[in-house]
């Protein structure tokens, strides 16, 4: 379910939070406000007891971590990632995450459609649940094979990860972000 909180003295937060089985609760929270020490960044952090903490930095869009620059943490052991932005077709445009000898291709059927993270043998699918008011849309998800703990945290932490440009429409309406953000790299 999302969630929103804004404490005295402290930057708001905003993201996701449920139960995830025998995994137990999970949270996944990002700062919604813009930080302009943060040099264009954001990040999503998900936590919870059975899970293995979890980060993902990338450069901020639409108030989430985008996949242009992005980092994927777990217990502070990167994975690799790469994805083809320009692209045409769907299989090419998908998400690849290399993490401890594991293989995993993370792909969308669409905008607002369901997502899928894949390993062999094992799939995690998320798809957009009930709308909740001032908070916004739940995302609900199924699992098959031998998940594990792993596989669970990258597949909720990407749900707080702008994604779309992996789909053709996101891919097109990225592209001015896309520019702008090459040449704000250039700069650096």
């Amino acid at each position: 379910m999302p969630y929103s909180v804004k404490p005295k003295k402290e930057l708001p937060k905003a993201g996701l939070r449920g139960d995830v089985g025998q995994f137990g609760s999970v949270t996944v929270e990002r700062c919604p406000l813009y930080r302009p020490l943060e040099k264009g960044r954001e990040t999503a952090r998900l936590s919870g007891a059975g899970f293995p903490r979890t980060v993902f930095r990338g450069k901020r869009r639409s108030g989430r971590p985008s996949l242009f620059g992005g980092e994927l943490t777990l217990d502070g052991r990167p994975a690799e990632l790469r994805f083809n932005a320009r692209a045409l077709r769907k299989g090419d445009r998908a998400l690849h995450i290399a993490y401890e000898g594991r293989e995993y291709v993370y792909s969308m059927e669409g905008l607002g459609k369901q997502r899928m993270l894949e390993r062999e043998g094992v799939r995690v699918t998320m798809q957009l649940g009930q709308y909740v008011p001032q908070a916004g849309t739940s995302s609900t998800g199924t699992a098959t094979g031998p998940v594990d703990a792993v596989d669970l945290a990258i597949a909720i932490v990407l749900e707080e990860v702008d994604t779309e440009v992996l789909t053709l429409g996101g891919a097109v309406l990225s592209s001015p972000f896309a520019l702008m953000q090459h040449f704000s790299d250039r700069a650096e």
